[in-house]
C-alpha cells in the first residue's frame, strides 16, 4: 500500500484530491471528444446516403417534383417504345426494332424502381439490376451492328442502280409487282443498265404495287459538245478527248509525211461546237513508210472497232472486216483476229477482224401472246418497240394481233419490232372532253357527228351525252353522235338607234361580244346603230360575236369592207334592220350585203403522230376557222415529239371568231 501510493506520487499527484479532479477532467474531455466524433460520423453518413430521418415531431415533406420527373420519364419511355413497335411494321429490320423497344422500356422501368429504392429506402440491388439492363441494351445493339447477332428481316426493295434490267424484272415478277420501263440518256450508266427507280430502295415490298425503272440509252449522241482544235497533238491525246466526249462518228486517216513526226495530227475537219454524232476526220502522220517495222500483235479481243482499226492503221497494216453474232462480246467490239496475240505481222500483211453483231436473237411466236410477255422479251434482248393498238373482236384485250417479225426470224440487238395490240371489242369509253373524244374517234377510224344544242345545265363546249352509252358496243357503220352544249341561250336584242356605249354596256350584261363597223349614212343620227348581222330574236350562246353597224356622216371614217360571196344572210339582216327609207339608207343596205359575217366557234385542238397529221386534224375539227402555221423542230419547253402543239394564240375549247386567224406553233 505504501509502495502503490509512493508510485502515484511519483506520477506527479500531490494528493488524492488532485488526482480525482484530474481524472474527472480527463473523463469529461473524453466524452466531449467521443460525442463530437459521433456527430461528425453521422453528418458524413447523411451526406453520403442522404439518410436524413425526419424528426417525429416534424411533418415529412412529400417529394412531388421527384415523382413528377420519374412519372414523365416512364411515360416518354412507354410512348417511344410503343412507337418503335408500331413503326417496325414498315421497316426492313422489324424484329431488331421490336427487341430494342422492349429493352428500352425494361431499362427505363428498372431505372425508376432503382432510383426510388436507393433514394427513399437505401437499397442497392435495384441499381445493380438497372446497370445490367443498360449493359444488355448496349451490348445487343453493338453485337447487331457488328453482324454477330443476325435477325430475320422483312422483304424490301433492293437498290437496282447500275444493275441490268433483267435482274430488276426477275425481282418484280418474283414479288408480283407491276413494272414499267422508261429510257433516258446517260454518260455515266452503261447502256441497258438502270439509272433510277421510282420506288426508293429499302421500302418494304408489301407496300409496293408498281415500279418504274429508268433505263440508260447510253450517251446522247445528239448532244452538243465543244471540241478544241487538236492539230499538232499526238493521236493518243486526241483519243482521250474523243472518249471523254463520246464522239461516235470519228475517222482517222494516216498518210505518209516525211516532215512531221509519226502519230502527230496534221489536220482536223471540225472544231468548236459540234454534235457527238457529227462526222469528224483527223489526218495523222504515219512518218516515212520505209520506217515502218513488223510488230508483235497485241490482243484485240473485246476492244472497240474504232480502236482496233486505229491500232492497225497507225502501224500500216491492212485489214478486212467480218461480222458475226456473239453472246459474250458487246456489239461493235472485236470477237477475234486472224493473227493471234504475240504473232509477228508486217506492214505488207493483211489481217481479218471479226466484229460482234451482238447476241443472236431468234424471234419467238409473238401473235396471241400477252403484251407483258412480249415487252419482257423485247427489254431482255435490248430491242426497240413500235407500239400501235386497235380494236379486234377476235383477240382479247392486251394480246398481240400482229408483229413485224415472224417466228424463227433472226434479228440483231437494237432492232425495232412493230407490235399491234388488241384493245378487245369496240365499246364506248368514257370521255372528259370533246377533244379527247374526237382524237379517239379519228385514231380508230370511227364515224362521228357533233350536234350542238342550248343547255342551261352544261357549260358551253361540255358534252351533254353520246348516242351510245359508256360500256356499250359500238357499230362502226352507224357511228356516234356527240351532243355538245352551246351554253345558256341568249336572245339577240334590237340595237337599232342605240349608241355605241349603250350597246357595249348591254352586250357586257349579256356576256356576248359586240364589234362595230362605221357606215356612211346621212339619214340616221350619227353614232347610232343602223344594222346588226344577227336577226332580232335569234338565239346565240354566251361569248358569241355580233357585228353592229354605226352610222357616220364622215366619209373618211367608213371602215373598208371585205367583199365575200357568202353574205346573203347578212345582207337580208341588214336590210331588215335598216331604219332609214331614203336613198342613202338603200345604199347602206347594199353595202351591208357585202359585209363579212363573223361568228364564234369553239376551238378544238387535236394532235396527231406527225406535224402534217396534226394540221389535218385541227383543220378538220374547225372547218369555219382560219389558221396560220408555224412548224418548229422543238418547243421552247424542250418538247420534240412530232405533232405536238407548242403554243396557240387561242386556248383549246375557247370561243373564237371566224374573222380572226389563230396562230399554231407545232413540232413538224
Amino acid at each position: 500500500m505504501v509502495k502503490y501510493m509512493n508510485n502515484e506520487f511519483k506520477k506527479g499527484y500531490t494528493s488524492r484530491t488532485e488526482k480525482r479532479l484530474i481524472e474527472e477532467q480527463l473523463e469529461k474531455t473524453h466524452k466531449l471528444k467521443t460525442t463530437k466524433e459521433e456527430e461528425n460520423r453521422q453528418e458524413l453518413k447523411n451526406i453520403i446516403f442522404n439518410d436524413n430521418k425526419p424528426n417525429k415531431k416534424e411533418k415529412q415533406k412529400k417529394p412531388w417534383f421527384t415523382n413528377l420527373v420519374l412519372a414523365l420519364t416512364f411515360c416518354l419511355s412507354l410512348i417511344f417504345s410503343l412507337y418503335l413497335i408500331y413503326d417496325s411494321t414498315n421497316q426492313k429490320h422489324q424484329l431488331y426494332q421490336i427487341i430494342n423497344a422492349i429493352l428500352i422500356l425494361i431499362t427505363s422501368l428498372n431505372f425508376i424502381i432503382s432510383f426510388r429504392k436507393t433514394y427513399f429506402y437505401k437499397k442497392t440491388k435495384a441499381s445493380i439490376f438497372t446497370s445490367l439492363c443498360i449493359i444488355v441494351l448496349i451490348g445487343f445493339n453493338g453485337l447487331y451492328f457488328m453482324n454477330i447477332i443476325k435477325l430475320p428481316t422483312q422483304n424490301a426493295v433492293p437498290d437496282f442502280s447500275n444493275t441490268t434490267l433483267s435482274e430488276a424484272i426477275k425481282w418484280a415478277e418474283a414479288n408480283n409487282i407491276e413494272y414499267s420501263q422508261s429510257n433516258e440518256y446517260s454518260d455515266r450508266i452503261e447502256k441497258y443498265n438502270i439509272i433510277n427507280q421510282s420506288v426508293k430502295a429499302h421500302k418494304l415490298t408489301k407496300n409496293v404495287k408498281k415500279i418504274n425503272f429508268e433505263v440508260s440509252n447510253g450517251p446522247d449522241y445528239d448532244k452538243e459538245v465543244i471540241i478544241t482544235d487538236m492539230t499538232d497533238w499526238n493521236i493518243d491525246e486526241a483519243v482521250k478527248i474523243i472518249d471523254e466526249n463520246f464522239l461516235n462518228n470519228v475517222t482517222v486517216n494516216f498518210e505518209e509525211n516525211n516532215e512531221i513526226e509519226r502519230d502527230i495530227i496534221t489536220n482536223q475537219s471540225k472544231s468548236g461546237t459540234i454534235k457527238r454524232n457529227d462526222p469528224i476526220t483527223f489526218t495523222v502522220s504515219i512518218g516515212s513508210l520505209e520506217d515502218l517495222k513488223p510488230i508483235s500483235m497485241k490482243n484485240l479481243k473485246n476492244i472497240s472497232l474504232f480502236k482496233a482499226i486505229l491500232y492497225l492503221n497507225r502501224n500500216g497494216i491492212d485489214y478486212e472486216l467480218k461480222y458475226d453474232f456473239s453472246n459474250k462480246i458487246a456489239k461493235n467490239n472485236v470477237i477475234k483476229s486472224s493473227v493471234k496475240k504475240g504473232e509477228t505481222v508486217s506492214p505488207s500483211d493483211k489481217i481479218t477482224l471479226t466484229i460482234s453483231k451482238g447476241k443472236k436473237i431468234i424471234v419467238p411466236e409473238l401473235k396471241n401472246k400477252k403484251m407483258s410477255e412480249v415487252t419482257k422479251w423485247i427489254i431482255e434482248n435490248n430491242l426497240k418497240i413500235n407500239y400501235t393498238d386497235k380494236y379486234d373482236d377476235n383477240t382479247k384485250n392486251g394480246y398481240i394481233i400482229d408483229a413485224t417479225y415472224k417466228k424463227d426470224d433472226i434479228i440483231e440487238e437494237e432492232t425495232t419490232v412493230g407490235i399491234t395490240v388488241s384493245k378487245g371489242k369496240l365499246k364506248m369509253p368514257k370521255f372528259k372532253s370533246l377533244t379527247e373524244f374526237k382524237t379517239w374517234a379519228e385514231k380508230y377510224d370511227i364515224k362521228y357527228e357533233v350536234k350542238e344544242e342550248f343547255n342551261n345545265d352544261f357549260k358551253k363546249g361540255e358534252i351533254i351525252k353520246f348516242s351510245v352509252k359508256t360500256g356499250k358496243k359500238i357499230s362502226k357503220d352507224k357511228g356516234i353522235t356527240a351532243y355538245v352544249s352551246k351554253g345558256k341561250a341568249i336572245t339577240v336584242p334590237d340595237f337599232s338607234g342605240k349608241t355605241k356605249n349603250e350597246i357595249t354596256k348591254e352586250c357586257n350584261n349579256l356576256n356576248i361580244t359586240c364589234t362595230f363597223i362605221n357606215e356612211y349614212n346621212t339619214g340616221a343620227e350619227e353614232g347610232t346603230s343602223i344594222g346588226q348581222n344577227i336577226k332580232i330574236g335569234d338565239e346565240i350562246s354566251e361569248g358569241d360575236n355580233i357585228q353592229i353597224t354605226i352610222a357616220t356622216k364622215k366619209q373618211e371614217e367608213v371602215t373598208k369592207i371585205n367583199k365575200t360571196t357568202n353574205t346573203s344572210k347578212t345582207s337580208s339582216n341588214s336590210n331588215t334592220q335598216g331604219s332609214s327609207k331614203n336613198n342613202n339608207s338603200n345604199n347602206s343596205s347594199n353595202q351591208n350585203s357585202n359585209t363579212n359575217t363573223c361568228k364564234n366557234y369553239t376551238l378544238n385542238l387535236g394532235t396527231g403522230n406527225t406535224g402534217s397529221q396534226t394540221k389535218e386534224i385541227i383543220i378538220g375539227q374547225n372547218p369555219n376557222l382560219k389558221f396560220s402555221w408555224n412548224p418548229v423542230t422543238s418547243c421552247n419547253n424542250g418538247e420534240t415529239t412530232s405533232g405536238a402543239i407548242c403554243s396557240s394564240s387561242a386556248n383549246d375549247g375557247s370561243p373564237v371568231s371566224s374573222c380572226n386567224t389563230i396562230k399554231i406553233t407545232y413540232v413538224s
